[in-house]
């Protein structure tokens, strides 16, 4: 369980970050602190979505999409770019839940 939930955060955070490498901002090191943010974010997004559903025992799609959008809302509020955040940390979490479902 726990290996999936660090192999799983791992890979959510990493192809958030991948997706940023493109983005313009201000400066180097706002750049370099915003992909940081968003990694840790999303590591944490894919990291607790097996065992949350595991110890409710709850549906892990379910866990993965609630999740998803609720850690996606305050950073899409303070950055005003709502629809990419919120769209790629609900398919983040509808992916590790598709995952998790899968493997066990």
């Amino acid at each position: 369980m726990w290996t999936f939930a660090l192999l799983a955060g791992l890979i959510v955070g990493t192809v958030d970050t991948l997706v940023m490498i493109p983005l313009p901002l201000p400066s180097r090191e706002d750049k370099r602190t915003a992909m940081i943010a968003a990694f840790i974010e999303r590591f944490f997004l894919g990291f607790v979505v097996g065992p949350v559903a595991a110890g409710l025992d709850a549906n892990a799609i379910l866990v993965g999409a609630v999740r998803g959008l609720g850690l996606s809302v305050p950073a899409a509020l303070i950055t005003k770019s709502c629809l990419p955040i919120v769209a790629l940390g609900l398919l983040g979490g509808v992916a590790v839940g598709i995952a998790y479902v899968v493997v066990f």
